[in-house]
């Protein structure tokens, strides 16, 4: 999959010199992409197919809210990187990955769709959702793109709205399961286990005095799920993956105020400090609270892990999920 960042058109073509290859074209943020964005990229797929074309996403980092309305913007369901391997998967052939700041805002619809849309990245079909807002102020609407793309030759396809439990799927509804500690409940949403990705920094390495030595998980653009104990995957940068329990809190027994995600992974050594990792969260196994010594907390996290065994021993990847 191409990865692109300037609006200069990639052909893409069969034989070099033969010009545009016209394709099919959706855009929005996609964060997490969900069954909806799902069902979405698969048309997409579908019609470049059928042109003989690339299937082409335009997408935008960061967030248009952290910009438009940074106390409305919302921490996002997925990374970056993590957004973009989802889109690989989904058999996308093209991404643009657009900074939205202060100019890219200001941008009329007019110019969004025939620039970009239909200029750069040589749509012949695009497929939006149902109430897809473009352009400033989100002046462009599904009328204004027909008649833009009607004067290229080219054709505008609408998706209806993904439904799970009789009701839309969206990000936001994902961020919601998530914040609530009903990480299951998300990955009927996804597909998917939710997982965050980051960093793992060094902590008070409380942990390995206690003989339960943790990485610690730095994510601060990802939605924070509810405070508690969770079994997890975790993907390490090698490509291993391994089980663990994952403590996301304040660590109250400790009286420590900022928020940490810490993973004990099983049957691991090593030094996982500096490196990527990702978490996959599978199932909340208990909230987080506050025991009256160190020896009544490192019971609990023996049970703790225990149970997370069990949950990994016996969970599997419903058909269709990407495991």
């Amino acid at each position: 999959m191409e990865i692109l960042h300037t609006l200069s058109p990639a052909p893409l073509t069969a034989c070099e010199g033969e010009g545009q290859v016209k394709g099919a074209v959706t855009f929005g943020n996609f964060d997490g992409v969900h069954l909806g964005h799902r069902a979405l990229l698969l048309q997409v797929v579908q019609s470049a197919r059928q042109l003989g074309g690339p299937a082409t996403v335009v997408t935008f980092d960061p967030h248009p809210l952290t910009l438009l309305r940074p106390d409305r913007a919302p921490r996002a369901v997925d990374s970056l990187q993590g957004r973009l391997e989802r889109l690989e998967q989904a058999g996308v052939d093209r991404v643009w990955v657009l900074r939205f700041d202060a100019e890219f805002a200001a941008r009329s619809p007019e110019w969004f769709a025939q620039e970009v849309l239909l200029g750069a990245a040589g749509a012949a079909a695009i497929t939006i959702g149902p109430d897809t807002r473009f352009g400033h102020r989100g002046r462009g609407d599904l009328q204004l793109l027909q008649t833009l793309a009607a004067q290229r030759g080219a054709v505008v396809q609408v998706r209806p709205a993904a439904l799970w439990a009789g009701e839309p799927v969206s990000s936001s509804r994902v961020r919601h399961e998530v914040a609530a500690g009903r990480v299951q409940e998300a990955a009927e949403l996804l597909a998917r286990p939710w997982s965050l990705h980051g960093l793992v920094v060094h902590g008070d390495q409380r942990g390995r005095t206690i003989g339960f030595p943790t990485a610690n998980l730095e994510a601060p653009a990802q939605v924070q799920p509810a405070a508690g104990v969770y079994a997890c995957r975790a993907l390490l940068a090698d490509g291993r993956t391994v089980g663990a329990v994952t403590n996301c809190g304040v660590r109250p027994t400790f009286d420590h105020a900022a928020w940490r995600v810490e993973a004990h992974l099983f049957d691991f050594e090593g030094d996982l400090y500096g490196q990527w990792l990702r978490l996959e969260f599978l199932q909340r196994l208990r909230p987080e609270q506050r025991f009256a010594s160190a020896a009544e907390l490192v019971a609990q996290i023996s049970a703790d892990s225990d149970q997370a065994r069990q949950v990994l021993a016996t969970w599997k990847s419903p058909l269709g999920w990407q495991a």
